[in-house]
């Protein structure tokens, strides 16, 4: 978006832009100046530079897939999340291209043509608009897919090189579906808060150890001015002699272009000599021609397409510019009912036969009236939304202490927020990325505009701050409550982790459940149901899809194997501080024997470790500077 701003540019801005860059020429010249103007790498990898803009676009997406849970995290550690994604793809990348991995040009069309479909088919204008929205060149964006799926075949190869002898995974097959026999005793901390004890004098030291844990936050209120494409659109004039005009310049727009029903037999060249491929393609289109044998049967039996051997060889209704070049206009150079020779095309050899022709339907202006109308209004939306952009941006740089005159550029209002926190906000406040220009240093600290933040393909906002709230320290007296809560439960939790010490320390000097008999009847009894079992039985559980709580299984688990007649001592403190007392009474391993999933989960694991090892080796090998502060 910002480049196709950039690109606009043009007359007295132009200029001033030129006269800003002889600054720094005159002054310390032009040295100095590339020195100084030049982005700066994130890190070096083997002499290759890796770019911030990399980084920046890795944190994106990082930011993106994590949500909330992102903006819990630290801002260096999710900056060191991304660049480490950059380093694994980049080492990953080096290497495969040194091996010579790189994926084919039908590998890539077919990779694009299956994420970019309508009815199943191609949508070459879905791809279209997509590069126009990301303001991507296709040559650029295929290139990008391309090295990711050299990247998918280069990890897939090692990955097939994992290896775990049949007796190894059999025994990792038997601890997976081990089951053991459990009993459990839960301390409830909720039994243990009446008996926590808090004086003023804890209260007033805890407060004053973490007096940075009771502070208010720093919160601001926002100005800011929204250009919204989907709003723009709404307010675009329209008449019948505008659709009528626009229908004329588009036509081709509302085109139900002509289709090919299509058969093929498809002979690749995966197992074979492109000679023999061709050979054989000749033997079964002279034993289909002389009426030795029909093309559905030659389809079905040699076809190396089983997909469409399956349906008689059919393979779709074909659309010029929706296939490659090389099948498509030997296609589309057939007759129907008419059988080619062998013809060489991306796949390999293949015979072909056109079934049906579904000649092109031009919609009228009529039928296709209401799809004019938002078509035209997104065209049209689309321009004014970059015009739009242009101007706030450039005046609000301009006038950077104020946003009434970009708005007023640009026809468009200046709206407020109520109070916002870096954590919190309401309407365009939600937005993480409006959050970290609010409390930049720049537009909190200096005063100024920001740049212009893209929200989504079709919302930009350019934000200030009109009112600011330094963080306070909140009084004893306003936290008092609060505090004595923290401590009252931390000693509830120590009480309860104390007792179930002494309980543990109980049954594995006793060897059975007599040692919590006194504290099983005094829950009983206060149980809802009189004489209720307080010392639970979960029975044979497995490691995986048992009810019993994740941190008591796994304690379960690790336990040692009883002997006969005997339990297994063990415990489990839970997240709320529940103490839990676990007894395994026996253990019955699994079987061993690997079925089809379990083959995948063993291979799974140890793929990933040989990928992990890899990456390991790489990076150890690898001669890596790193420049964190250019992120």
């Amino acid at each position: 978006m910002l480049q196709a701003i950039h690109d606009k540019a043009k007359g007295w801005i132009a200029y001033a832009i030129v006269g800003f860059i002889c600054i720094p020429f005159a002054l310390w010249g032009i040295n100095s100046y590339f020195e100084g103007g030049a982005a700066q790498p994130a890190a070096t990898i083997n002499g290759e530079e890796v770019s911030s803009q990399d980084v920046q676009f890795q944190l994106s997406q990082i930011r993106r897939q994590y949500g909330r849970l992102a903006s819990s995290l630290g801002e260096d550690q999710l900056r060191q999340m991304a660049l480490d994604n950059v380093i694994n793809q980049t080492l990953l990348r080096q290497k495969a291209e040194e091996e010579g991995y790189r994926a084919s040009g039908p590998e890539v069309f077919e990779n694009i043509s299956r994420s970019f479909q309508t009815d199943g088919k191609f949508d070459r204008e879905q791809y279209e608009r997509f590069l126009q929205s990301q303001r991507r060149n296709q040559g650029e964006f295929e290139s990008q897919v391309r090295e990711d799926l050299t990247l998918r075949q280069f990890q897939s190869a090692i990955s097939s090189t994992a290896f775990v002898p049949k007796a190894q995974a059999e025994f990792y097959q038997s601890l997976r579906k081990q089951k053991r026999d459990v009993e459990h005793f839960t301390l409830k901390v909720s039994d243990f808060e009446g008996k926590a004890e808090v004086t003023d004098e804890q209260v007033a030291e805890y407060y004053e150890q973490n007096k940075a844990r009771f502070m208010t936050e720093q919160r601001v209120k926002l100005a800011y001015i929204e250009i919204n494409q989907d709003d723009l659109a709404k307010a675009i004039e329209v008449t019948d002699e505008i659709l009528q005009q626009y229908y004329d310049e588009n036509s081709d727009r509302y085109l139900t272009p002509e289709s090919r029903n299509t058969s093929h037999v498809l002979i690749t060249t995966d197992s074979r000599t492109e000679e023999e491929a061709k050979a054989l393609a000749q033997s079964l289109y002279d034993a289909i021609k002389s009426g030795e044998r029909t093309f559905e049967d030659v389809a079905q039996k040699d076809s190396d397409d089983k997909v469409a051997a399956e349906n008689n060889g059919v393979v779709a209704d074909v659309v010029m510019g929706d296939w490659g070049p090389l099948f498509q206009n030997a296609v589309f150079a057939l007759e129907a009912n008419q059988v080619s020779e062998p013809v060489k095309t991306e796949a390999g050899y293949e015979l072909l036969r056109v079934n049906t022709i579904t000649k092109a339907v031009q919609k009228s202006f009529a039928d296709a009236k209401s799809e004019l109308e938002d078509d035209y209004r997104k065209t049209k939306a689309a321009d004014l939304y970059l015009d739009k952009t242009d101007q706030v941006q450039t005046v609000a740089y301009e006038q950077s202490g104020d946003l009434a005159p970009a708005a007023q550029a640009a026809g468009l209002t200046v709206k407020t927020t109520d109070w916002v926190t870096r954590t919190k906000g309401e309407g365009i406040a939600e937005n993480p990325k409006v959050l970290d220009a609010a409390f930049s240093e720049d537009v909190l600290g200096g005063g100024k505009n920001s740049e212009p933040l893209e929200l989504s393909d079709a919302q930009a906002v350019v934000v200030r701050v009109t009112e600011q709230e330094a963080a306070k320290q909140k009084s004893l007296d306003d936290v008092k409550d609060e505090i004595v809560s923290t401590l009252k439960a931390e000693e509830a939790r120590q009480l309860t982790a104390k007792k179930g010490e002494e309980l543990l320390a109980a049954l594995t000097a006793s060897g059975d459940w007599s040692a919590v008999e006194a504290e099983a009847t005094e829950k009983a009894a206060t149980a809802d149901k009189a004489g209720a079992s307080v010392i639970e039985t979960a029975g044979k559980i497995e490691r995986v899809g048992s009810p019993l709580p994740p941190a008591v299984v796994s304690e379960a688990f690790a336990l040692p194997r009883p002997e006969d007649g005997k339990s297994s001592w063990g415990s489990a403190v839970m997240a709320n501080g529940d103490y839990v007392l676990v007894a395994v009474k026996s253990v019955e391993d699994g079987a061993a024997e690997l079925d089809d999933n379990a083959k995948q989960l063993v291979n799974g694991s140890v793929s990933n470790r040989e990928v992990g090892a890899l990456l390991k080796a790489l990076r150890e090998r690898a001669e890596i500077e790193l420049a964190p502060e250019n992120i």
